[in-house]
């Protein structure tokens, strides 16, 4: 009768605290969960799994991975503690183990979020022929192709070609497929934009914008799209240094009114070194450029005795004017 009574007690203990656990991981009371780390011998694998990740929240990976192991060990291995192993495995530096980790979790689920951080840690050794394989692997398998992470694995994809191969046309298609999934994420029209101009597509890119400009007359656009009433169309280097032009979806109507801003951002990336605008101008003679590139500085408004005719240049005709102001070169 002793024993029977001490089993029950245990069982009941044991009992309370997993559900002490499990709620706890619910509401997110990682300090107070991984204070149950003593009594965790009459832990499941599920509840073991929950420990660990409470570690992994209080930034303690290698605690983490200990639990993780207990909960494999008990036969908790579905995807996900694979997956949050993986993780911890990464900011541990153990890039190997991560990788391995990864590609279990993916062959039980694949999910588009493992792929991302699969990819992350390729980035992180520049092993970017398998970051590549990763970003084609996890667009064409993932199972999940409508959520948050599938966007985000198109997103870091097309960045990687845009970005880092410098391959415009692979972002491009990369972009527009997004736009076909996530018609309302406009970023993805912005993305797509920058990557036929850098292609010299200026045509395209121009009807992807005033697709976006629909949107703008629609209301349906919100941020800093309505905020300032432009989008970023391209960008591209000057020695060191960055250019960003945006366009403004308000086509110019009076004077003064501007149809780009065009940034140059300094050496640290951070801040706007110089800003231009191309104005609309008054136009005395018909051969007058109705448009004139000016600069907004602390010593005022400087208006550049550059211009254009009309409002039909290209995106490389203004590169090329832009780059001769600031090489001094009228």
């Amino acid at each position: 009768m002793p024993r029977l009574y001490i089993f029950i007690l245990f069982f009941v203990s044991a009992l309370f605290l997993g559900q002490k656990a499990e709620q706890l991981f619910n509401e997110k009371k990682f300090a107070e969960l991984t204070a149950l780390e003593k009594e965790s011998n009459t832990f499941t694998g599920q509840e073991l799994y929950y420990l660990g990740y409470a570690f992994f929240r209080q930034e303690n990976d290698l605690t983490a991975i200990e639990f993780y192991n207990k909960a494999i060990g008990k036969g908790f291995n579905d995807a996900g503690v694979f997956f949050q192993k993986g993780v911890s495995e990464m900011f541990l530096e153990k890039y190997n183990e991560a990788i391995g980790d990864f590609n279990t979790a993916i062959s039980k689920v694949p999910a588009a979020e493992f792929y991302i951080e699969k990819a992350r840690v390729y980035k992180i050794t520049k092993d970017f022929a398998n970051e590549e394989k990763t970003y084609t692997e996890g667009l064409k398998n993932s199972q999940d192709k409508n959520n948050e992470s599938y966007l985000q694995l198109l997103k870091n994809a097309g960045n990687f070609y845009y970005a880092q191969t410098k391959a415009f046309s692979k972002a491009e298609k990369i972009y527009a497929d997004g736009i076909v999934k996530f018609p309302k994420n406009y970023e993805l029209y912005e993305k797509r934009i920058k990557a036929l101009n850098a292609e010299d597509k200026f045509t395209e890119a121009d009807k992807v914008f005033e697709q976006v400009r629909s949107f703008y007359s629609g209301n349906l656009l919100s941020g800093d799209y309505v905020k300032f009433k432009n989008m970023a169309v391209d960008e591209f280097p000057w020695k060191n240094q960055w250019i960003n032009i945006y366009k403004s979806f308000e086509k110019p109507k009076e004077t003064l009114d501007s149809l780009y801003k065009v940034y140059l951002i300094d050496e640290t990336g951070k801040k706007v070194e110089r800003q231009f605008n191309i104005e609309k101008t008054l136009q005395i003679e018909k051969t007058d450029p109705e448009f004139v590139i000016c600069e907004e500085s602390q010593k005022g408004h400087t208006t550049y005795p550059v211009g254009f005719k009309n409002g039909n240049f290209t995106i490389k005709e203004l590169r090329e004017k832009i780059v001769k102001i600031l090489d001094n070169k009228k």
